[in-house]
């Protein structure tokens, strides 16, 4: 398999000469590519969707004061079976506020040129603008042209510049609008009725059908980006990954952690890894069992939704008892891990006996119930080719039937020590796996019981593992890194497979230890668009067919997406 992906980067590297200048790459598994002309970039996106790569992230970078004295943009592409990432370096022209959009060949492009025009003020060529229906970065109680990460003015600067009112607006458009054509608005937040962060929907219904639907977001930008180049060090930016989203923090700071590892040149010792991997997949149960205990009680299931928040519960208390916190944070660092107490693998083993145990047989029991399967099956339906066409990621994408799984598609750290063999194994197979791809409320339900039985299954394959290692070295969980001079202004990704899909950070070192731009893609970025996806009318075998209002609760919390982890 080795042979095989090294072939195909030999094959792919000639290729890509012909669309720009390779550059060095500081690990194997990534080939970038500096592209300087507007018609070798378009170029180049057709030869990649033509072999079916996937966007993974975009970043817009100020480089004006660096050597080439201009906006840059970075594409991140995944090659869709083998470890293989192509990245691409865009240089605008100096002085230059536009690049020509991919959005054609890449309709998921359309949240980061958004997120590039509230952020950066950098049009896309050939776009009036990105498109509004899934909200913008910053709302018109911001002033017109603030642009906060543009390096020309100071965060104390920025602070300011924001709270002046001037009435203006931000380039990010007003609220969220229903399409033109009729029905009536229902706008619905963004202050919800639960516990939950804000976020608007405005619905445009026929009766009870909903025609459209636009969603808001931005309530919850925290400026978390300009914070990691203005406050924090290089070796300190995982405490700041782990604000980003609350319920992934562990998978946010391990990849922010992979990033800065990449850059200082930090080996991770083999119990680090193990454990790392543990963490994940704990972080990763807890939240599906979360999820389906909401989903109970969205679908009137109130004793089962009530009895697994213990099961909940119970996966929490055991987190904390393993790294001192609930959410598994302060955990994590480059280079490893800084657990508070030895790891307790008995107890741990014994809880997820227990308490999945359970969790196996109120699940069962929601899937046996006529009135769950009714009200979930079919309803919130992204097919595979929708889900294709906008780039989803994570969980998601895989309910439609794509494996896209950075664990094993592109391994790092643990998973590059799980055979396989062992992986396919894990896997449901058969009817039910069949239901699971079917893209409703249902294959998604189904798929997090399946993550749930192959974390179970990972976590014990790590613990078997890590336990053979000789006693010194299980104890040996953290190798000190040592920032370089030689990295300054030198990019790196880290990813981590989180419980809603793959978590990436594109990190670039500063001078003097420092942060020179830290971009964070949480996989909600992408998927917000596939919420709207999934409740807009469509045409299945010659008839119409609309979502109705009252059935959106279900579909929201099947995606369950992070506000906070769009909303940065």
């Amino acid at each position: 398999m080795i042979d095989e992906t090294w072939l195909l980067r030999d094959t792919l590297i000639a290729e890509l000469l012909g669309y720009g200048e390779l550059l060095s790459s500081p690990v194997d598994n990534q080939v970038l590519l500096l592209v300087r002309e507007a018609t070798r970039l378009l170029d180049l996106a057709a030869y990649l969707d033509q072999e079916r790569f996937h966007l993974v992230t975009v970043v817009g970078n100020d480089e004006r004061e660096l050597e080439d004295r201009r906006f840059k943009v970075y594409y991140v592409f995944s090659h869709p079976s083998a470890d293989l990432f192509v990245q691409v370096e865009y240089l605008l022209e100096v002085g230059s506020e536009s690049y020509p959009s991919l959005h054609e060949r890449f309709p998921a492009v359309d949240p980061f040129e958004r997120e590039l025009l509230d952020m950066l003020g950098l049009r896309p060529a050939g776009r009036r603008r990105p498109s509004l229906e899934t909200g913008s970065w910053l709302h018109e109680s911001y002033p017109d042209g603030l642009f906060p990460l543009r390096r020309d003015r100071t965060a104390v600067e920025l602070r300011q510049r924001a709270s002046e009112p001037d009435g203006a607006g931000s380039t990010g458009g007003g609220p969220a609008e229903p399409a033109a054509g009729g029905g009536m608005v229902l706008p619905v937040g963004p202050i919800h009725a639960g516990i939950i962060e804000p976020g608007e929907f405005a619905f445009t219904i026929a009766g009870e059908a909903i025609e459209d639907l636009r969603i808001r977001l931005g309530y919850a930008h925290r400026g978390i980006e300009r914070l990691f180049q203005s406050h924090l060090h290089l070796l300190d930016g995982w405490w700041l990954a782990e604000q980003v989203s609350g319920d992934s923090s562990f998978a946010h700071s391990l990849a922010y952690c992979r990033a800065a590892e990449t850059l200082a040149d930090a080996r991770v010792p083999p119990a680090g890894e193990l454990l790392r991997g543990v963490l994940l997949e704990l972080e990763r149960i807890h939240n599906h069992v979360a999820d389906i205990a909401a989903l109970a009680e969205d679908v009137a299931l109130g004793r089962v939704g009530s009895e697994l928040a213990v099961v909940r519960e119970q996966l929490l208390r055991l987190h904390q008892r393993l790294t001192g916190h609930r959410y598994l944070r302060r955990v994590n660092r480059p280079g490893g891990l800084v657990l508070p107490a030895p790891l307790p693998v008995d107890d741990l083993a014994a809880t997820l006996e227990t308490w999945l145990g359970r969790f196996g047989e109120l699940v069962d029991s929601m899937k046996g119930r006529a009135g769950f399967r009714d009200r979930a099956i079919g309803t919130g339906v992204l097919t595979r080719d929708e889900a294709l066409r906008l780039g989803v990621t994570g969980l998601v994408a895989r309910a439609c039937g794509i494996e896209r799984d950075s664990r094993w598609h592109h391994p790092s750290g643990y998973g590059a020590r799980w055979p396989a063999a062992d992986r396919a194994g894990s896997r449901a197979s058969g009817a039910h796996r069949r239901e699971a791809r079917a893209g409703d409320v249902y294959a998604r339900f189904l798929t997090r019981v399946d993550e749930v039985a192959e974390a179970h299954l990972l976590v014990r394959d790590l613990l078997d593992q890590w336990a053979a290692l000789p006693p010194e070295e299980r104890e040996f969980q953290l190798s000190p890194p040592r920032v370089l001079p030689e990295n300054n202004y030198t990019f790196a990704v880290g990813y981590a497979e989180g419980f809603r899909g793959d978590v990436v950070y594109w990190l670039m070192q500063d001078k003097l230890n420092g942060i020179y731009r830290c971009k964070v893609r949480d996989p909600s970025m992408l998927n917000w668009p596939a919420l709207r996806q999934s409740v807009l009318p469509r045409t299945v075998a010659g008839r119409r067919v609309e979502t109705v209002l009252a059935d959106f609760p279900i579909i929201n919390q099947s995606f369950n997406l992070s506000y906070a982890g769009n909303d940065l």
